[in-house]
């Protein structure tokens, strides 16, 4: 039987899950290019053989070259992302904004077509944040899984409803991941429930492979996390330890 450390299973599941997304991330690559490829040629047309441009003209191709302008952004940002979840070492000193971490994400997450097309998402902060300090790699790698989960969810459970909560409070920050309209699975809050319960050597043997690895990496970095039901929602919250408090 093969034995693997955490280590060299955290690298595992990262491209593991790195070339999960890569089919949505391609198929949303090509909506953008063939939009650039169609408002450039249209913009060729417009442009050829014209002397004197009608001022309607010109307010049509600068239409499409603003439009292509933002198709271009979204290319950017998409491909800055991925990029990002390949990388193997970050600065010790990183000082995360950890709004703008999840904003991305959750752009990123439109990979999933259901959530992209069916889930209403807000996300929603307080007071000014605080950022965190030296926040690790790997639960930069394990929050963008535990979201990626999350999103996997809801579209298994045909929920329409996201709303992410980030409080600060005196020694630690949280973000609260709520539903509306369902709640998440039994299955799915039990494993994470029993995968939390667990140590980090003696995981639950039954339990999803990504489920165990980003619950060891959050025990491993002080991360905690909280469950809440009701009859309508249910509700997620990881608790983060902030480490000094300084801005960015």
């Amino acid at each position: 039987m093969i034995q693997l450390s955490n280590d060299e299973l955290i690298k595992l599941y990262k491209l593991a899950s790195v070339g999960k997304l890569v089919g949505g991330l391609v198929h949303n690559l090509n909506g953008p290019l063939q939009n650039l490829g169609l408002d450039i040629e249209i913009a060729i047309y417009s442009l050829k053989d014209e002397s004197d441009l009608k001022h309607d003209t010109v307010q049509s191709i600068i239409t499409r070259l603003k439009r292509m302008e933002e198709e271009h952004e979204k290319l950017n940002s998409l491909i800055k992302t991925a990029s990002a979840k390949t990388g193997e070492y970050v600065e010790n000193d990183l000082c995360l904004n950890i709004y703008e971490y999840i904003r991305q994400e959750i752009f990123f997450l439109h990979t999933n077509l259901y959530f992209k097309h069916n889930v209403e998402t807000e996300i929603i902060s307080g007071d000014e944040l605080v950022p965190i300090q030296n926040l690790s790699q790997d639960s930069l790698t394990a929050l963008g899984w535990f979201m990626q989960a999350l999103v996997e969810e809801l579209e298994s459970q045909k929920l329409k409803g996201l709303t992410i909560k980030l409080l600060n409070h005196e020694s630690s920050l949280s973000v609260l991941f709520q539903t509306s309209g369902g709640k998440f699975s039994e299955k799915f809050v039990t494993q994470l429930q029993d995968a939390m319960a667990a140590t980090p050597s003696h995981k639950p043997e039954n339990g999803d492979l990504g489920t165990l690895i980003t619950t060891t990496v959050f025990q491993a970095n002080g991360i905690a996390m909280e469950f809440g039901a009701d009859a309508s929602h249910s509700s997620i919250t990881l608790n983060f330890a902030l480490s000094g408090g300084m801005k960015c």
